[in-house]
């Protein structure tokens, strides 16, 4: 870690995403999403919000699987994209992808069981090059 941890801001807010901080334009310079984009309605307004709440160079960093949290229930609308058409659309919104793997990820697991669920995550990192106000 650099510099006085007190100085650090950080966040963790309950609530809508997208409620919570669409009026925080520029406010952050790094958004880590961890086992959270697929809980979109519309992972387009996710990306357009992490666009817009960072900082210009701001770094985006995300891990997880792509399981569309409401994908199982039809009276729920979800656009449910796969990795590859994620990884198309990110730079069209205003990124540029520097990292992008899959790694093995443990979701739940007890040391002491023999149950475990474990993910092969999708794990990226992304630089805001452009504010998603300029690419409308």
């Amino acid at each position: 870690m650099v510099g006085d941890p007190s100085s650090y801001d950080f966040s963790m807010v309950a609530g809508e995403f997208i409620e919570v901080f669409q009026k925080q334009t520029q406010q952050w310079d790094c958004v880590v999403t961890c086992f959270f984009i697929d809980t979109a309605h519309n992972i387009i307004e996710y990306i357009e919000c992490i666009n817009k709440i960072l900082k210009p160079g701001g770094l985006w960093v995300n891990i997880g699987p792509l399981l569309w949290h409401y994908s199982d229930q039809p009276a729920e609308m979800q656009i449910e994209l796969s990795w590859e058409e994620i990884a198309q659309l990110v730079p069209k919104l205003g990124f540029e992808i520097r990292k992008n793997e899959f790694r093995p990820c443990s979701y739940t697991s007890r040391p002491d069981s023999l149950l475990s669920t474990d993910y092969n995550a999708v794990f990226f990192s992304a630089i805001k090059k452009t504010d998603i106000a300029d690419l409308q």
